[in-house]
């Protein structure tokens, strides 16, 4: 009976440890599919000042995800999960500003920060493939190497 409870902490140890690896890649994928949907939402926004259609504040809440940004009172509150400090500090450098200035200079620059987020969402994505099968591997051998350690 010994054996049994000692199989099922080892499966316990795996377990943890390959979800652990999991876990890590799936937050890489999640801050590229982030990055890219502010990125869409930036374009869609431009697009919508461009041709002049409303206010800023309401202009942002038809561009962006629910959740994902709100303006108040000219502060914007950006929903940072998945996202690395570097990148939440540029989306509200971006959301601090807008608004200040005419539509043609709003224009050129949403297209400025659409380039520098671009830039954000293609290093993540060399990260995911860089990285992501390294985590998955490093959590199942992490797990087998704690198993046989423990036996």
């Amino acid at each position: 009976m010994a054996w049994l409870f000692k199989l099922a902490g080892l499966l316990t140890v795996f377990s943890v440890c390959t979800l652990g690896g999991f876990f890590k890649s799936m937050s890489l994928k999640r801050r590229h599919l982030r990055l890219c949907g502010f990125y869409r939402s930036m374009s869609e926004l431009r697009e919508r000042i461009r041709m002049g259609s409303g206010e800023i504040e309401r202009l942002v809440e038809l561009s962006f995800e629910k959740g994902a940004v709100l303006l108040d009172g000219g502060k914007a509150q950006i929903d940072g999960g998945y996202l690395e400090r570097e990148d939440a500090a540029l989306l509200e450098e971006f959301f601090r500003d807008l608004g200040m200035s005419d539509s043609d200079s709003e224009y050129e620059r949403i297209g400025l920060y659409m380039a520098l987020v671009k830039k954000k969402c293609e290093e993540a994505e060399e990260k995911c493939v860089e990285l992501c099968r390294l985590y998955n591997a490093l959590g199942i051998l992490c797990g087998i190497f704690i198993c046989i350690f423990l036996l």
